[in-house]
């Protein structure tokens, strides 16, 4: 009788929990309307010290090795005056088909620059590039180059400027 009561109680748990993980998995549902120059100042303004520069769509072509063309909207920050490594770029796909392409974009151009990374140069940098990352919010793709803290706080900011 033991053994029927503690399987029973074993098993209300499991279908219990079971229950509430199902109905906790709420989609986060993203805005569509945000221009891109208006989430990138929310994002430089999550750390006091960055100075940075937009680049223009002949930059990223030929230094990113990214064709923007096929883009709703984009904007890439690097550091305006050359002392860290520092760089964050949002890009819009034209819709959700194109999401997965954006992305790719994003993750080439950052393995394209930790493979010609040449070591000598600041090498103290080299780590925000092996930890930088991508991260997408519905259109939205951004990459960030940037500092641990720094990262977490610039994606913490997009994603909150892009939800519903």
């Amino acid at each position: 009788m033991k053994k029927f009561i503690a399987l029973a109680l074993i098993l209300a748990t499991i279908f219990t929990l079971c229950a509430c993980s199902k109905g906790s998995e709420t989609k986060v549902e993203y805005k569509a309307d945000v221009a891109v120059s208006d989430l990138s100042e929310q994002i430089t303004a999550v750390n006091d010290s960055w100075n940075f520069i937009a680049m223009d769509e002949n930059y990223i072509a030929g230094a990113m090795k990214i064709d923007v063309s096929g883009y709703a909207d984009y904007v890439v920050n690097i550091n305006a005056f050359g002392t860290n490594v520092d760089e964050f770029g949002i890009f819009k796909a034209k819709d959700e088909a194109s999401v997965a392409a954006v992305k790719a974009d994003a993750e080439n151009y950052l393995k394209f620059r930790l493979d010609t990374w040449m070591e000598e140069y600041m090498p103290e940098e080299k780590p925000k590039l092996e930890k930088a990352e991508v991260k997408v919010c519905g259109l939205y793709v951004m990459y960030a180059i940037v500092d641990d803290t720094s990262r977490a706080d610039a994606f913490s900011a997009f994603e909150n400027a892009l939800k519903k």
